[in-house]
Formats: structure tokens, sequence, C-alpha cells
């Protein structure tokens, strides 16, 4: 049965799998934060079977807006904001506590300018071979050190082999697809304060849980219904390959 408790939706499942749309509020009927994110998010939900968590309320903070969870201005990626909202994490940690390995994918958007910006970054730096406006989602795993402080460390949140074949996937179905590059200042799941790096956090190996950051642009994936549908279905096409075990061939 589907829960509803303080704008939040907890859909369970039975694969293996748990999808997040934690910037997906729909407020007075007008989109907002990470435009259709939430479809994108349970429709693979209703393809795969699979958990699905969905903020339906929860407006990200953003300019003179300060964080609050009377007002539901809160960013349910931060870790410290997750924190004031009953239930959320504990809900999270059930799904991948108990039963088999899960796989865990936070949906995110970005803007189309934004897109098109790290299609030029990463094409000039040789990681990607098409026009920048091609660029169509980013992928994150911890990869890649932090420039501020000067730590090369990565914080892997998945295994190489599994980001580059859900990648591939992505690629074969239409969304184009790459992995931020690890001197990247944004769009690579390493922030220790955001919820894909939280497994790490709480001790979970590799043979527990593998998360995975996903960026996907407006434009043709996200800017009607329609298209965050047919977004989904290339999202959960590749998916299923994970969940189900499957390898592409050479990767057996």
């Amino acid at each position: 049965m589907t829960q509803k408790p303080s704008g939040i939706r907890y859909i369970p499942g039975k694969r293996d799998l748990l999808i997040v749309s934690p910037h997906s509020p729909v407020i007075n009927g007008v989109f907002e934060n990470d435009v259709r994110t939430g479809i994108i998010a349970e429709k693979i939900q209703q393809t795969l079977d699979c958990h699905a968590i969905l903020n339906d309320l929860f407006f990200k903070p953003k300019g003179p807006i300060t964080k609050s969870l009377e007002n539901y201005f809160l960013d349910l990626y931060r870790i410290d904001h997750s924190k004031k909202v009953s239930g959320y994490l504990r809900r999270i940690e059930t799904i991948v506590k108990n039963g088999a390995k899960k796989y865990v994918v936070w949906i995110h958007g970005i803007t189309d300018d934004v897109a098109i910006a790290q299609g030029q970054e990463h094409k000039s730096l040789g990681l990607f071979d098409e026009a920048p406006e091609k660029l169509h989602a980013l992928i994150g795993y911890g990869q890649g050190g932090n420039p501020k402080t000067g730590e090369t460390r990565s914080r892997y949140s998945a295994r190489n082999e599994t980001v580059e074949i859900f990648r591939d996937q992505l690629c074969a179905g239409g969304l184009t697809t790459i992995l931020t590059h690890p001197a990247g200042s944004n769009y690579r799941g390493r922030d220790a304060k955001r919820l894909n790096q939280w497994f790490n956090q709480q001790g979970y190996g590799f043979d527990r849980v593998e998360s995975m950051h996903l960026e996907i642009r407006e434009r043709g994936f996200r800017d009607t219904d329609a298209n965050a549908v047919q977004t989904a279905k290339i999202i959960a096409t590749a998916l299923s390959l994970l969940t189900k075990g499957i390898l592409p061939p050479g990767r057996g």
C-alpha cells in the first residue's frame, strides 16, 4: 500500500532496487525544482515493481528561501535536512537492510544550459565526442577528490563496472550519458553532505548497496509528461540488466 506521510510517498516493490526523486515537488499543480523527476521515478517503479520514494511537497530552498520543516522548505537530498523529516531516512535504511543487495538511483534534473556547459567541458577534455548539446545525462558515483580541500581520494558509492553498464545501456536506449569527470565541480555524487554518500557513512559495502546519482537534462526528456514517461522507460530498461544480473556481451 502506498503511504504518504509528510508529503513523501513510499511505494514498496519486489525488485532489489530503490528509486528516489528528492527534488520533485508539485506545488499548486506546478512542477518545481527538478521538473518531472517524480513522474520518471514513479514510472520506473511501475515498470520494474521496485521500491520508490517520491518527494511530492518539499521545495528545495534557494535564494531568499530558508529551510523550514513546517513550510515544506527542505532539500531531501541533503542529509541534515533529511534528518528533520520523521521516518524518511529510516525508511531508506529499512529498504537497503532487508533482503538482498540493493541498487539505489537518485533521479535529478539539470537545466539545458547546464547540460550544454557540461557537454562543452567534457568535450574539451576529450571525454565526450559529440556536440555539447547532445549530452543528455550525467552519472555521479563519488569519483574524484575535493579541489577545495586538496583531498584526492574518490568516495565511490558504486562499482565502476556497475556505472559503466548503466551508462552504456542508457546510451543504447537514446539517453546519451557520461560519467562526470573526476575533477568536475559538481554532479559527481561525492559530497559528504548529500545522500548518495550516506550509505558509505553508514558502513555499507558494495555487497549490500550500490548508489548512483543521475542528472537528466530537461529538453526532450523532462519537458513534457510524455517525454518523462519515455525517459523512465529508457532508465527502467537499463536498470533491469543490473537487477536481473543479466550483463551485455563482454561483461560476463
